[in-house]
């Protein structure tokens, strides 16, 4: 194996429990508990509903859960699947390691292979802690997005050595694994840029579902190439060389820690703009607004106020919009899954608004937000104007989200959010279970009873109760 595979397989097969902190538990049953909310919620999505006809197709005995539809699969569809329910309202967490992404897509794959090896809950902690801390040393100094790739392309590695780690693969194995998960398996970053689809919220899920797959392979012998990093045309051929960073703060939070959650279905550099949208509906009424100025960095600039973010035609672009997200919120006093209905998003009574919102790049900004990165976390700097036809106006600067690592979200905010999520349609015993199970995962022997509990939630996927 080359240097870095080497040196990513020493890293898994030292991680352990007894290295976790009291800080470290608590976040990742917290990120956990988060990754089943926004997954329960995906569930009701078409998306949800299109990918489980698919993998009711690919059935095992005795494999693993699919959430919310009442069968099992195998263990990497059911990965897929899952993943992709949790991450396609874009409402799960995210880290700032510029090769990193949303660590929690990776849990759908623990998950599954903890299924299949009946892991306790304990060891899903130590395989989700393990992960995001790959992910993240991986990702610290290499900007994959930069390059045209997508974040899959260093988180499937990672969930396969932590799925690996669960299935118990020998160092060979590992190597093999990860492997495995990279070479057949680097994804395009386009699926994340400009007008947006159902692959923005999959992109990961295959990494994901690839990984699993991977780890299995490599468990029943499957070799790979043994120097994917390092390799000749390995991945440094396209990336370049870069140098792990194990753990991501030697003295600092882990990166479980570090990474931030959602109180609401935003893409992150929008919601601290969002928290201001109560301030600004008791400084105005939405008809005396005459514009607003917003400047962002431009990466913000680009990601969430290029042009079809004025027009978005897809869920999947209007949760990227910054113009859209801003309008319905301030029109309906709140941003929640029903401001994602193609009735809403496609309501032309709000692209005047919309198009009264003026988004402009600044250098500055860029310069605060690559300034203050710090392991994997980073602030969303923005200025925000609002102007009224009566000349009075209202200035606002902001960085830290409720959510982020310096204004974390507690385990009274994850439960308000579990309970937005079961009002749609969990019935209140599922509900009840479903929140005792999940908070006490790490005391479970076995993670199965937990997973039954996401099984049939008593819902058709569509919003509403069976009858």
């Amino acid at each position: 194996m080359d240097r870095t595979t080497r040196q990513i397989v020493d890293y898994t097969t030292a991680f352990g429990a007894d290295g976790l902190s009291a800080t470290t538990r608590d976040a990742a049953v917290r990120h956990i508990v988060d990754t089943v909310a926004v997954g329960i919620a995906g569930h009701f999505s078409s998306t949800a509903r299109l990918l489980a006809d698919v993998a009711r197709t690919v059935r095992a005995d005795g494999d693993s859960t699919v959430i919310g539809f009442g069968f099992r699969s195998t263990p990497e569809m059911a990965a897929f699947v899952n993943t992709a329910m949790v991450r396609t309202y874009d409402w799960n967490d995210g880290m700032q390691a510029r090769g990193g992404g949303h660590p929690s897509d990776m849990i759908p794959g623990i998950l599954a292979t903890a299924e299949l090896v009946d892991a306790s809950g304990e060891e899903v902690l130590v395989a989700a802690a393990l992960a995001y801390e790959l992910l993240g040393g991986m990702g610290a100094d290499i900007p994959i997005g930069d390059i045209g790739l997508d974040q899959g392309t260093l988180m499937g590695a990672a969930t396969a050595l932590s799925c690996g780690r669960l299935l118990g693969l020998t160092r060979a194995q590992l190597a093999n694994a990860a492997s495995l998960a990279l070479v057949p398996n680097v994804p395009l970053g386009v699926s994340r840029w400009g007008v947006l689809s159902m692959m923005k919220g999959c992109a990961t899920a295959f990494a994901v579902k690839n990984a699993v797959f991977a780890a299995q392979l490599a468990h029943a012998g499957m070799t790979s190439a043994p120097e994917p990093f390092e390799g000749i045309y390995g991945l440094f051929h396209v990336t370049g060389p870069f140098e792990p960073r194990l753990p991501v703060l030697s003295d600092g939070p882990s990166v479980i820690e570090m990474s931030h959650q959602k109180p609401v279905p935003a893409e992150t550099q929008a919601l601290a703009l969002l928290e201001l949208v109560p301030e600004i509906r008791s400084f105005c009424r939405i008809d005396e607004i005459q514009r607003i100025v917003i400047d962002l960095p431009h990466h913000a600039m680009d990601h969430i106020a290029d042009p079809p973010k004025y027009d978005p035609q897809t869920r999947e672009t209007a949760d990227h919009s910054l113009p859209y997200m801003l309008a319905v919120a301030l029109v309906d006093g709140e941003l929640t899954l029903d401001s994602y209905e193609p009735e809403r998003f496609l309501d032309p009574a709000l692209r005047p608004l919309m198009q009264r919102i003026e988004c402009r790049p600044d250098a500055t900004l860029s310069e605060q937000r690559e300034r203050e990165l710090v392991g994997v976390t980073r602030p969303a700097p923005a200025r925000i104007s609002i102007h009224t036809n009566d000349g009075r106006s209202l200035q606002h600067e902001v960085a830290y989200y409720k959510g982020h690592y310096r204004n974390q979200m507690n385990r009274s905010d994850i439960d308000r959010k579990l309970d937005s999520i079961f009002e749609r349609g969990v019935p209140e015993a599922e509900a009840r279970t479903i929140r005792d199970l999940w908070w006490n995962i790490d005391e479970l022997p076995s993670v199965r009873p937990a997973m039954a509990a996401l099984s049939d939630l008593g819902t058709r996927g569509d919003g509403s109760a069976d009858k």
